[in-house]
């Protein structure tokens, strides 16, 4: 962004905002913008401390925290599906009276829920920039309805794969809506810790699945179809929730409805000390106006997606998710009571719960410091220790791992692993939602998902030949490909914690170095700066 060669005060110097109606709004940010004239793109109330935000916009925060409850469906949905496979009333409804799974039933399933989100990805994206947030969780609600009724109805092999489509098209559809509208709401300053607490409920309902199975297991061993009715329970929770959280304010002044976007700010914010619902707006409108006229030239918003600095903002919304898989998610996640196996603890149960303690600890570490240190190391560190781990483990796979010692250490390297990689993907979701400019949010952060799905897809089929060929050194091949990851990472990506979308817009048109975006001050900043300085200069001095 360039230096500006005047400022105007957007609390009085477009004629008073207060004077100015809704309708009229763009046009004066433009006209200032085409003076030359610095506008206010970052509020006064984004340098609070982390904690007193949250406990100032408490109400902004508990929506947020009630739309990330839908990340506990899906790792309730993902935990079902692993964790089914080993009820005996299940196998005998799969294979028609008999004791063992066709191996190929069951990659099948597991390539279907993969292939499932991308299809959900792929579709969402249409339907969320113009039909809304809102309609777009309905809709999301509604297809895992639909494969819910398709689990409980289940009677075949087939129906279940298909049930696995549209389940994975629900949860696909999730994750391009749940972490975007958080960041959308959320206050500048506490964005990383919002947006985060959705991958807390993934992680956290990952243990209730298979509990219900376990107790199922010990007083009814051939029921499987209780625990999938346990889901009606969260979908009529979810169903709730989403009629009363309010219309994501920022897709209200993107498509120009900027009286509902007022109502909206005012009724969220209701209370908050020093709140001014009017000049917040204008802060909103500054920032969508400002990316709408450097993409003026070209309407067509998925090809800009692709191209120039969008495309390098797509690249940095991805490789978290990249580095989430390189990192060896596939192994010590998908894979963990295997490994718990060769060090002689082969109880299934147990197992779940030591490696959820592990990813809840990555979840909760991640999400408490990831606003107050920042973003970028965070990352890396915690995929590091991932990328440690797995390295680790291939290690011992050129020993004798079975032994008592090496066995408790591949425990630990197992523990750890999922501590990094589960901890870092949290913040991944950040990066997704939050590099992206607010005209192509939606696009970018489904593309980057859609490539993420694709590495995992690829991944879900031949982790389980390099176990077979490899055993536990396949960790090699992780430590090495986590490696390069991180390494990458370093290099792209950039610090965004406490930033505004107008910062981050800037930092990236004026092709900032990624290394450099924690300690740069931005024009938003000094604008800011200027005009507090202004304010606290007595009348009769200023003139």
């Amino acid at each position: 962004m360039k230096q500006a060669n005047k400022s105007v005060d957007m609390t009085g110097g477009i004629n008073h905002l207060e004077n100015i109606n809704n309708a009229d709004l763009p046009k004066a940010i433009d006209k200032a913008f085409a003076s030359g004239a610095a506008v206010q793109m970052r509020s006064e109330l984004d340098d609070l401390p982390i904690f007193k935000a949250l406990r100032v916009y408490w109400r902004v925060s508990l929506f947020c925290m009630m739309c990330a409850f839908g990340g506990a469906l899906e790792g309730y949905q993902v935990s079902i599906a692993s964790s089914i496979v080993s009820n005996k009333g299940f196998i005998r409804e799969m294979t028609n009276g008999g004791t063992k799974l066709n191996p190929t039933h069951v990659a099948v399933w597991g390539g279907m829920l993969s292939t499932g989100q991308l299809i959900g990805v792929g579709f969402l994206q249409m339907a969320t920039d113009r039909l809304g947030r809102k309609i777009a969780m309905h809709l999301t609600w509604l297809t895992l309805c639909i494969a819910v009724a398709l689990e409980s109805a289940t009677s075949n092999w087939l129906y279940w794969l298909f049930a696995k489509l549209v389940g994975g098209a629900g949860l696909g559809m999730m994750q391009a809506t749940s972490p975007m509208y958080i960041s959308e709401l959320s206050p500048t300053q506490a964005r990383g810790f919002l947006t985060t607490s959705y991958m807390f409920w993934y992680v956290l309902a990952q243990i209730f699945a298979p509990l219900a199975l376990r107790q199922l297991d010990i007083s009814d061993p051939y029921n499987f179809k209780t625990a999938i009715y346990t889901q009606w329970g969260m979908l009529g929770v979810l169903l709730i929730i989403n009629v009363f959280l309010p219309e994501s304010p920022w897709w209200l002044a993107q498509r120009g409805k900027y009286d509902s976007a007022e109502k909206v700010l005012a009724s969220t914010h209701r209370g908050v000390p020093g709140y001014d619902v009017k000049n917040e707006l204008a802060i909103i409108v500054a920032t969508v106006e400002h990316e709408r006229l450097d993409m003026a030239e070209n309407k067509n918003q998925l090809a800009q997606v692709f191209q120039g600095t969008n495309a390098w903002r797509l690249f940095i919304s991805f490789w978290p998710k990249a580095m989430q898989q390189l990192a060896g998610q596939s192994v010590t996640n998908n894979y963990g009571t295997y490994f718990f196996q060769l060090a002689g603890n082969a109880a299934p149960f147990t197992v779940t719960i030591i490696l959820a303690v592990c990813q809840l600890a990555g979840v909760l570490s991640s999400s408490l410091i990831s606003d107050k240190f920042g973003r970028r190391w965070l990352t890396i560190g915690l995929f590091g220790a991932g990328t440690v781990a797995v390295l680790g483990i291939g290690i011992l796979g050129s020993f004798d791992y079975q032994s008592q010692q090496l066995g408790s250490l591949l425990v630990f390297f197992g523990c750890l692993s999922n501590f990094g990689v589960i901890g870092g993907a949290g913040v991944a979701y950040s990066y997704v939602v939050d590099i992206p400019s607010q005209q192509l949010r939606s696009k970018t952060a489904s593309v980057a998902l859609m490539g993420s799905f694709c590495l995992g897809l690829t991944f879900n089929y031949t982790v389980p030949l390099m176990l077979k060929a490899w055993s536990l050194q396949t960790g090699y091949f992780f430590g090495a490909a986590g490696t390069l990851a991180c390494l990458v990472g370093y290099l792209v990506l950039p610090e965004i914690a406490r930033r505004t979308p107008a910062e981050i817009d800037e930092m990236f048109q004026d092709k900032l170095a990624p290394r450099k975006f924690r300690k740069h001050i931005t024009q938003v900043q000094l604008f800011l700066e200027e005009k507090e300085n202004m304010q606290r200069i007595p009348g009769e001095d200023k003139a």
